[in-house]
């Protein structure tokens, strides 16, 4: 079994990656701001499923939720 990272060391260990991944999803220059509104879904997004474990589920989904409605606004 493997032993979990505290919140700290999880992102001391994943920050960069996801700084990465971040810079391969970036668009060309973008005046409507959709750019950083995906950026901030995708980090959004990704605290959600981080803090999974420890959430009520409808809290999940209600989350999730409201992150796709940015997108399609």
């Amino acid at each position: 079994m493997q032993q979990l990272l505290d919140f700290p060391e999880h992102v001391e260990r994943t920050e960069p990656n996801r700084q990465r991944q971040l810079e391969a999803l970036a668009f060309d220059v973008d005046d409507s701001g959709l750019e950083w509104t995906v950026r901030d879904v995708i980090e959004e997004l990704e605290l959600l499923v981080d803090g999974k474990a420890v959430m009520d589920h409808e809290d999940f989904i209600d989350g999730v939720k409201e992150q796709a409605k940015r997108l399609l606004k």
